[in-house]
C-alpha cells in the first residue's frame, strides 16, 4: 500500500472512532414564555432600594456580629438577622399570572459558600460565616438548590383598571458554616431576577 493510501486510510478510521466518541446521549429541551409582566421594587420596613425598573439595587446592611454569636448557628440559625420587605408594583402587566418568584443567581455574584451550599459565600476576610436568607415561614432558603422567594400577584381593581402588586418578605443574615470563624469584613453579593407564573 503506498504511503497516501495508508494515510487516507488511518485518517478515515480515527474520524470514524472519534465521531462514535461524541455520541449524543439525550437531548435538553427548553420552554418558556417571555411575558410583559415588570415590576418594580419598592423598598418596606427596614429595606433600601435604588435604581431603576430592571436594574434595581437592595442594599443590606448585616451590622457588626460577634464571632462568639456565630458559633452556635452553624445548624442553620441566623445571626444579626434584618428584615427584607419588598413590596413590588406590577401595574397591569401581570395580568393572568398569580405568583412572582425573586430567583437568586450565587454564581454571578460572590458565589455558594463551599462549606454549606445554603449560604452565599462571604467576600472581605472574614471565615467560617456565611449570609443565609429565610423566607417567611423562616426557613433558610438554599441557595445551592435554587430555591426561591415566592409570593402572591394580588390584583386591585379601581373603575375598570385593575393593577397587580405583591409583597416578598425575607430575612438576611450571618450563618456559621461549620468552618473555624475568622473575624473580618463579610460582604456578600446576590444577583436577582423576578421571575412570573
Amino acid at each position: 500500500m503506498s504511503k497516501l493510501l495508508k494515510s487516507i486510510v488511518s485518517m478515515a478510521i480515527a474520524g470514524a472512532v472519534s465521531t462514535s466518541a461524541l455520541a449524543a446521549d439525550g437531548t435538553i429541551n427548553f420552554t418558556g414564555d417571555i411575558v410583559a409582566a415588570s415590576c418594580t421594587i419598592a423598598a418596606g420596613s427596614g429595606t433600601n432600594v435604588g435604581g431603576s425598573k430592571g436594574n434595581q439595587n437592595i442594599d443590606i446592611n448585616l451590622g457588626k456580629v460577634s464571632s462568639d454569636s456565630l458559633t452556635g448557628s452553624a445548624g442553620g440559625g441566623i445571626v444579626g438577622g434584618k428584615g427584607i420587605n419588598l413590596n413590588l408594583d406590577c401595574g397591569g402587566t401581570a395580568e393572568g399570572l398569580k405568583s412572582v418568584k425573586l430567583q437568586f443567581d450565587p454564581s454571578s455574584g460572590s458565589g455558594i459558600d463551599s462549606k454549606n451550599v445554603s449560604l452565599l459565600k462571604v467576600t472581605g476576610g472574614a471565615e467560617g460565616v456565611g449570609i443565609g436568607l429565610y423566607n417567611s415561614s423562616n426557613k433558610l432558603v438554599n441557595l445551592g438548590a435554587n430555591e426561591t422567594i415566592d409570593g402572591a400577584l394580588v390584583p386591585t381593581t379601581v373603575g375598570e383598571t385593575t393593577t397587580y402588586s405583591a409583597n416578598l418578605n425575607m430575612r438576611a443574615g450571618y450563618v456559621a458554616n461549620g468552618a473555624t470563624i475568622k473575624a473580618g469584613p463579610a460582604n456578600g453579593t446576590l444577583p436577582f431576577t423576578l421571575t412570573y407564573e
